[in-house]
């Protein structure tokens, strides 16, 4: 069970943490990590952080880790964003059922 009602929360907090506040020239540290889903009432422990990241990378996020000496950092590399819908102004495209 989860320890509290946020922690169900935690990858998709950690992945919108990412999101917004890495890249190349930016990585984020596990503390980092760990200060923010303090911030957002999830208690997490370093090796917990590890393993999500890793469940993320599984998924299919592009999630580069690197080393700064002893510490470890992360940040997102290639950002996939999302192609605009196309509509026509008079509502042509519509969902299809099976039965149209």
């Amino acid at each position: 069970m989860a320890r509290s009602a946020n922690q169900k929360l935690k990858l998709l907090l950690l992945r919108q943490y990412l999101e917004r506040n890495s890249d190349e020239a930016h990585p984020v540290t596990t503390a980092q990590l760990l200060e923010y889903l303090a911030s957002e009432g999830i208690s997490a422990e370093r090796k917990s952080i590890y393993s999500d990241l890793e469940a993320l990378q599984s998924f299919g996020l592009d999630l580069i880790r690197v080393r700064d000496g002893n510490i470890t950092c992360w940040y997102i590399g290639e950002r996939v964003f999302q192609q605009p819908t196309a509509c026509s102004p008079r509502g042509s495209l519509r969902a299809k059922s099976r039965w149209s």
